[in-house]
């Protein structure tokens, strides 16, 4: 399977935070809102994970929020365990008006040599 980047992904697992959710998250909604730039989320192998070898942390501001999908880090964890750098940033939290004290996140993916090209076209002025 061919992977696309950008992509879009939720966090799995944000409820599991103990008492740090929900207000982890809306902190998170906060930051992104007040910025003017992307707020940057980590990607961390976990291959002892005893649930999921593939595991893939997700980090923001060094604090641990949930997981990728296993689906999603099956795809994703070779090329992290191949050296092939990815670079993620917050894209939305998500509040359901059913479940308001219930907010997901959701983030962007992307490949670092697509960034590059990217950065490079932007500061060029050019369309790559």
């Amino acid at each position: 399977m061919t992977l696309r980047f950008p992509m879009e992904a939720a966090v799995v697992g944000v409820t599991f935070r103990g008492s740090f959710y929900p207000n982890n998250v809306f902190a998170i909604g906060r930051a992104t809102a007040l910025s003017d730039n992307p707020l940057r989320a980590d990607l961390q192998r976990e291959p002892d994970n005893p649930v999921d070898e593939n595991a893939i942390r997700v980090l923001v501001g060094g604090q641990h929020i949930g997981y990728l999908s296993a689906d999603l880090a099956s795809l994703l964890a070779p090329e992290i365990d191949s050296g092939e750098p990815l670079l993620a940033t917050v894209h939305r939290v998500i509040v359901s008006p059913e479940n308001p004290d219930q907010p997901g996140l959701r983030i962007r993916i992307y490949q670092k040599s697509w960034a590059d090209k990217k950065l490079h076209a932007l500061t060029n002025n050019t369309e790559e």
